[in-house]
């Protein structure tokens, strides 16, 4: 039997909406599964992305604290505890090392500042205040003419101390950190101190100088070398190995040094004896 016209196109028509109505489902599905598929990547990333941001920010945290417990300024801890000979030796310089090398770093800082600024003819007024709390610090006369600056007193007074001469000193006057004076008075180098400027207290040794910790020990120290009037040979003898381009190590320095003891020339060679038997510690520990 043959079905009408219309009733046909009806049928046929419905086929066709039925087979876009499927093939446009497909569709949405399909870019919508893309869609899902692209956010989740998205969120992937995004995830890996927080992690990576929390896992350097607990990296950095970790750096700062790190950092900042080693810049801290601590006690002589009581070295006594390690056997006499290698372990204590090493213990101690473990502990004075950091602070020599960051008072030396400062000083090179500074120093490499003055040099840059000594031909420069402009002065903005942050540099001109920096100069002026150097030269004071420093204890140098100056009426703060910029045309007439102190160069030379500067530049032999601001510079640094071998380290390891540092280190050899201290172990010296300190018997690598377990004598008394180093014990109570965190005094690492022997300083005594005059009537009017002496600040030992209760329980401390009498007559020396006593410090907080051992970073104001080791910052005194080089201060003391770098200003004051019995060492000027030592600063002048420094200079010289500079005009030179002479590299300042404990070996061609300990023999500059005059004055620091009443023992005189035995002292030093003592100390350059220990410094040789020493150097490959220090060596290590830096």
């Amino acid at each position: 039997m043959r079905l009408p016209t219309t009733w046909r196109h009806n049928v046929i028509s419905t086929c066709y909406r039925r087979i876009g109505a499927v093939i446009l489902m497909s569709l949405t599905l399909g870019l919508s599964g893309e869609v899902l598929a692209q956010k989740h990547e998205t969120h992937k990333k995004s995830h890996k992305a927080q992690i990576s941001q929390v896992s350097n920010g607990k990296l950095l945290a970790k750096i700062r604290k790190e950092y900042s417990r080693n810049s801290e300024s601590s006690p002589l801890p009581d070295l006594r505890k390690y056997p006499s000979g290698i372990k204590r030796k090493k213990a101690f310089l473990r502990t004075i090392m950091p602070y020599i090398a960051h008072q030396n770093a400062a000083i090179t800082s500074e120093r490499n500042w003055l040099v840059s600024k000594q031909y420069d003819g402009r002065w903005a007024p942050s540099e001109r205040a920096r100069l002026k709390e150097i030269v004071t610090r420093y204890k140098i006369a100056w009426n703060g003419n910029l045309r007439a600056i102190p160069w030379k007193t500067l530049l032999d007074r601001v510079d640094i101390i071998p380290g390891s001469m540092i280190a050899t000193m201290a172990a010296v006057e300190s018997g690598w950190g377990t004598s008394k004076l180093a014990r109570v008075n965190t005094n690492l180098f022997g300083m005594k101190c005059s009537s009017s400027s002496c600040n030992s207290g209760p329980g401390k040794v009498k007559g020396y100088l006593h410090f907080a910790s051992v970073k104001e020990s080791v910052s005194a120290y080089v201060y003391n070398l770098n200003t004051h009037p019995a060492y000027k040979s030592f600063r002048s003898s420094r200079a010289q190995l500079r005009k030179t381009d002479t590299t300042l190590t404990a070996k061609n320095m300990i023999h500059k040094l005059k004055g620091y003891s009443t023992r005189g020339v035995s002292y030093n060679n003592f100390l350059l004896a220990m410094y040789q038997s020493n150097q490959h510690l220090m060596v290590a520990t830096n």
